[in-house]
């Protein structure tokens, strides 16, 4: 652990605000493991700094931009990207600093890390950057949840039959399923061999007769969640966990789909639809944990069915997973 949150997660590079939001306008606010950030946009592309003036402690995101610099609303101390205090206003002398981290704009969202040397940017899903799919992020709030739960709740094969009940899967009718799960210090891949036609609402609609079901991992807080049918991807929901605290986690969620005869807004509409009654069950399904409990580590018993779960904690705890594959069947 770093910094009491897991060292993989400590020191990687998480999403705190779309790219969108963020003009040269206005600054906005964003949080990242506790730590209150503001992000801000020049002629150079966006910029973040500690949401703290150094002079009194007004969060500069309740400020304005000019020329491409955060105002202060309190005394108006100007800051530009590296946090240098370009200008106190009334006087010709230099004010103190604020703090600085690196930003990088990449599919849309601004990235930033809290280590002093951060490593490279992770891996995205394939689907994040195919131009091919009809693609789309939505936009959500940051729900009460241990970051790695939520991350292994969106890979879990195990909890649609509860807390989805027929909307992703039946409650009372299952089949078995062969899983084919491979690991490695890259990351995490379960196949599901199911042949079947969907029962749940949702696959129904978006994919008819299923053929094969993939949840991935992308370490530390990457999870994919992907189907395929018989002329390949019916549908992949990526989302990237950022925490922004203890117990409060944000998911970027990204919906890629095949192109076809039905038009992406129509897509997009019914996809939102449909998910939100399974994000609400997921959000109190989450919030009923433990959420002190971020590394998720013994705390938890591990069960017959956990499939991704050790994994994910492991490489969060930057432990070594050496690579390993196996096979067993379940009742899905």
């Amino acid at each position: 652990m770093v910094g009491d949150w897991p060292a993989a997660v400590a020191s990687a590079w998480h999403p705190i605000a779309f790219a969108q939001q963020v003009t040269a306008g206005r600054p906005v606010a964003a949080r990242l493991m506790g730590r209150p950030l503001v992000v801000a946009r020049d002629d150079q592309g966006t910029f973040v700094l500690d949401d703290r003036c150094p002079h009194r402690g007004v969060p500069l995101s309740r400020g304005h931009m000019e020329r491409g610099a955060v105002i202060c609303r309190y005394h108006g101390w100007s800051f530009g990207r590296g946090g240098t205090c370009l200008r106190v206003p009334g006087t010709l002398l230099p004010g103190s600093p604020v703090g600085a981290l690196p930003a990088v704009e990449r599919v849309g969202l601004i990235w930033t890390s809290l280590a002093d040397a951060p490593g490279a940017l992770p891996t995205l899903p394939d689907a994040v950057e195919n131009s091919a799919l009809d693609r789309f992020w939505w936009p959500l709030r940051a729900t009460r949840a241990g970051l790695l739960d939520a991350v292994e709740n969106h890979l879990d094969p195990a909890h649609p039959h509860h807390v989805h009940p027929w909307m992703m899967r039946s409650p009372n009718r299952r089949r078995p399923v062969e899983i084919s799960v491979r690991s490695g210090p890259w990351g995490a891949e379960a196949i599901y061999l199911e042949r079947t036609k969907a029962v749940g609402l949702i696959p129904r609609l978006f994919e008819g007769t299923r053929l094969t079901s993939i949840g991935r991992l992308y370490p530390p807080t990457i999870a994919e969640v992907a189907f395929e049918g018989d002329r390949g991807l019916r549908l992949s929901v990526a989302v990237v966990f950022s925490p922004e605290d203890t117990g409060l986690t944000r998911p970027y969620a990204h919906f890629a789909t095949a192109r076809g005869q039905m038009p992406a807004w129509i897509k997009r509409s019914l996809l939102k639809a449909f998910h939100r009654p399974i994000l609400a069950q997921d959000r109190r399904i989450l919030a009923l944990q433990d959420t002190w409990r971020r590394d998720g580590s013994s705390k938890y018993a591990t069960g017959p069915l956990d499939v991704m779960g050790p994994t994910i904690w492991r490489l969060a705890n930057g432990v070594a997973e050496p690579e390993r594959q196996h096979r067993l069947t379940m009742e899905l």
